[in-house]
């Protein structure tokens, strides 16, 4: 794959050879091979794994008979596809047949857990379908995790691209946009994801999107990375007013984020009693 032009097919391709992130992998393979089929202990687990999440929704969006405003929560497209589909999908993907060389960045990992989460807990306080804000969180980082799946971040072409960070990722939400729409998604979720950087410019799906970049801050305070080009100088002040937000009210969602991921970090142990 050319690092500098990714196309869409080059990142089909990668995706296709990826095996999960190596702590959510083993919780995978553990409900496999305990030949576990209970719903209440699988769709958490799938909830916390892009890749398997991703396929699943793409596996709806693209039947024949989908509903016209397609499947926008990763509940809605298992419910579409069937429980016995799930489950294969789950067995197959939990053994990945050239192993785990291809594995999804664990920081990539934990970013999308942590951005999904925050998606969720902003559209339950905004009134907004928290499913489907969760869904737009998990996946929203698709590209950038699998463009940089295998890469050697200390290599000389990520300093040279470190001057242009800016129109790297604008370039990379695009390319994640391009990539789900050819998967069939609809554009209630890919809107958001493709203004995830300037959501003001979102005709469609402006306020989710509004959200998604404000739940892309939260998540590099929590992590400690820079999930926006001008992470450091804060939230959107224009974002903000737009919906109603104020500085305190976001570091006080740190704290309630911050809690959900402790009950992620359950589930992971095998404790679904918090779900």
């Amino acid at each position: 794959m050319d690092p500098v032009n990714p196309t869409v097919n080059d990142l089909q391709r990668q995706f296709e050879l990826l095996a999960p992130a190596s702590r959510i992998g083993k919780s995978l393979r553990s409900l496999v091979a305990e030949g576990n089929v209970n719903p209440d202990e699988i769709l958490p687990l799938i909830r916390l794994e892009p890749l398997l999440a991703t396929r699943i929704l793409r596996e709806a969006n693209l039947m024949a008979e989908k509903k016209p405003e397609g499947y926008l929560s990763i509940e809605e497209a298992i419910t579409a596809i069937g429980f016995q589909r799930m489950y294969d999908l789950l067995g197959l993907y939990s053994y990945p047949p050239k192993g785990d060389e291809l594995s999804y960045s664990s920081e990539h990992w934990k970013r999308a857990i942590t951005c999904a989460v925050c998606m969720e807990t902003l559209a339950e306080k905004h009134h907004i379908d928290k499913k489907r804000a969760y869904t737009i969180g998990l996946i929203h980082s698709l590209a950038e995790a699998v463009l940089e799946t295998g890469t050697d971040e200390s290599n000389e072409r990520t300093n040279i691209g470190q001057l242009n960070n800016r129109l790297q990722k604008f370039n990379q939400s695009g390319l994640c946009f391009n990539l789900l729409s050819d998967w069939g998604m609809p554009s209630a979720i890919t809107d958001p994801i493709r203004f995830q950087y300037s959501p003001l410019d979102c005709q469609t799906t402006g306020k989710m999107a509004c959200l998604l970049n404000l739940a892309k801050w939260i998540t590099g305070v929590i992590r400690e990375v820079d999930e926006l080009p001008d992470q450091a100088l804060g939230p959107d002040l224009l974002v903000l007013n737009l919906l109603g937000e104020g500085e305190q009210t976001l570091w006080n969602l740190v704290t309630d984020v911050s809690d959900s991921l402790h009950v992620a970090d359950s589930i992971l142990l095998g404790n679904y009693s918090p779900c």
